[in-house]
């Protein structure tokens, strides 16, 4: 209500400013005339001359109205763009937080309330010995899955003020990237199809990256339908390192852009139905830049359906 209310008064003042433009135009389109008619109507009778020199000042004048308030239309029109776009931006940001704040809320209390159970039928000894095992097990994982949440968004707000410490060292991204989404994937399972034909060196965080990794693949496992396939290119272009990571599911509609803003998640009963908060593709991005390079998301380009995820690294110097 507040930022409507802002919105009316801005536009309430916009409007006087347009009005104030208009009432001078037609002034000093009339100035001429105006002034000659004065003249003439007090008795100075102008001749022929002294009139077209007083039209002639007049539409001097119009010229220097119509320079100068052109700069303050762009400008009023620069204004107007900057004010509507911050607003615009302050409306999706409160409309993700709301958001994010449901889905960390019943992320929370989910795995919170199954370890509780879990934990409360154990110390009241309402759980067979057979059973022990399953229930600690099945404790451990909600608490893991609490544990990963917390750091995701304590990595995200880490990211977003720039606290982010990275340590850069040459690797291989060719080598570091498999092995990484191998040992990454045994929580997954899915059928990985790695082609990463020669060596890749760049200069990148090895914590950076496997945090990349970790949330490509943990897209690919929730959005990737029964698909359980992901397939990794790992390349040069030009003078970028590529990888680009790939999911067989159904794709996203709208704007793939989108995804990358914090708190934002796909629409469709898919995304619905699944854990997040929608920070997985926003650390990318973030952690990408870090390392001085770039991501770009997009539906599949060919062999049916899925997404896919560019992220590109400056190649490492020799030397």
């Amino acid at each position: 209500m507040k930022a409507r209310g802002a919105l009316v008064l801005y536009g309430v003042v916009v409007g006087v400013f347009v009005l104030m433009l208009s009432w001078w135009l037609v002034f000093f389109l009339r100035q001429g005339t105006l002034l000659v008619e004065r003249a003439d109507a007090v008795g100075a009778n102008l001749s022929v001359a002294q009139a077209e020199a007083v039209q002639a000042a007049s539409r001097q004048s119009l010229r220097m109205f119509l320079f100068e308030g052109s700069f303050l239309l762009v400008g009023l029109a620069a204004g107007v763009w900057l004010v509507l776009r911050s607003m615009r931006r302050e409306i999706v940001l409160a409309r993700q937080q709301r958001e994010f704040l449901s889905a960390v809320t019943h992320e929370l209390r989910t795995p919170l309330s199954s370890a509780r159970v879990a934990l409360q039928s154990l110390a009241l000894g309402r759980v067979a010995d057979d059973k022990r095992a399953r229930y600690l097990a099945n404790a451990q994982e909600d608490l893991e899955r609490l544990s990963e949440l917390v750091e995701r968004v304590l990595e995200s707000a880490r990211v977003s003020t720039g606290r982010v410490r990275l340590s850069l060292e040459r690797m291989d991204l060719a080598e570091f990237a498999p092995r990484a989404l191998r040992r990454l994937n045994e929580g997954y399972a899915l059928a990985l199809e790695v082609d990463a034909p020669q060596p890749v060196p760049v200069s990148a965080d090895p914590s950076a990256l496997e945090t990349i990794l970790r949330n490509l693949l943990a897209n690919a496992a929730k959005y990737a339908a029964h698909a359980g396939r992901l397939r990794v290119h790992i390349g040069v272009e030009g003078r970028e390192a590529q990888l680009i990571v790939r999911d067989f599911g159904p794709g996203v509609t709208g704007d793939p852009r989108a995804l990358f803003e914090p708190f934002a998640r796909g629409d469709g009963p898919l995304v619905k139905s699944q854990p997040g908060v929608g920070l997985g593709l926003f650390l990318v991005e973030q952690l990408a830049r870090a390392l001085g390079g770039n991501v770009e998301a997009r539906n599949a380009r060919e062999g049916g359906s899925g997404f896919e995820v560019e992220v590109r690294l400056p190649l490492a110097l020799e030397g």
